[in-house]
């Protein structure tokens, strides 16, 4: 699986790392909130991976894993239902493993970041 590359966050920047090459939102689109956007604050960064956490794909391909939920809600804006059907449809697939993608991603995101 393909990962794209990590955008870090700046100091002092917004609340959460956006890339700078995305367009904004679309002329009559709603962004959620007519407030200026916040100053945030910055990141902390870890002190590293802890050396206990074996890698992702070490534990995913493993026979049995042991699994605990992680309930999350999205931005509907991001359509990421929709997405996720339209790339498994395009790609052929049967199945797709939407818990080890979330992982994947997660753990690639935190590792970035030191935790």
């Amino acid at each position: 699986m393909a990962v794209r590359p990590t955008v870090l966050p700046v100091a002092g920047g917004t609340a959460f790392p956006v890339r700078a090459d995305t367009p904004g939102p679309q002329h009559g689109q709603h962004t959620g909130s007519d407030a200026t956007p916040s100053s945030g604050t910055s990141w902390e960064h870890g002190a590293g991976r802890p050396k206990d956490i074996p890698e992702a794909a070490v534990v995913l391909n493993q026979r049995i894993i042991a699994r605990e939920s992680l309930d999350a809600s999205v931005p509907a804006a991001l359509k990421l239902k929709k997405r996720i059907k339209r790339f498994a449809l395009d790609n052929e697939l049967d199945h797709l493993p939407m818990g080890d993608i979330v992982s994947v991603a997660l753990d690639e995101w935190l590792t970035t970041r030191g935790f």
